[in-house]
């Protein structure tokens, strides 16, 4: 019983991380993300590494609060760029950004709850400048 309680903790701990990506391309060795480039138009040389998404959610595996809609931006570059690192991609191209907001309404015999989250996600894609 123990070790499924610790098994299921640490499902949760590592399988909450809201950063995802597709490879299409070459991975190269992974770097360090301050290496990696934030660009808004493609440069003239590069190759497709991947497409990565990202959010600024609440994650166990990287806690931060973020209130301001520039802080939960911040949040999600810094993502981007560690996950393009791992990759082993110098630069991300951003495609798109979006806020979100999330509600959770309770009702009881007393009251109505209703909670909001709000949160914000991005797109881009992983290249490696030649």
């Amino acid at each position: 019983m123990r070790k499924s309680i610790v098994l299921l903790l640490a499902m949760i701990l590592i399988g909450c991380y809201p950063v995802s990506h597709i490879v299409v391309g070459e991975t190269k060795s992974p770097i360090s993300p301050s290496q990696v480039k934030i660009l808004a138009e493609y440069p003239d040389e590069y190759e497709i590494i991947a497409r990565i998404d990202a959010s600024s959610e609440f994650a166990f595996k990287d806690p931060s609060i973020n209130i301001t809609w520039q802080s939960k931006m911040d949040k999600i570059i810094e993502r981007l760029k560690i996950e393009a690192a791992q990759l082993g991609a110098n630069g991300i191209v951003i495609e798109n950004t979006d806020n979100k907001t999330k509600r959770n309404i309770t009702v009881s015999k007393e009251n109505t709850t209703i909670n909001e989250a709000h949160y914000k996600t991005g797109t881009a894609t992983a290249i490696f400048i030649k």
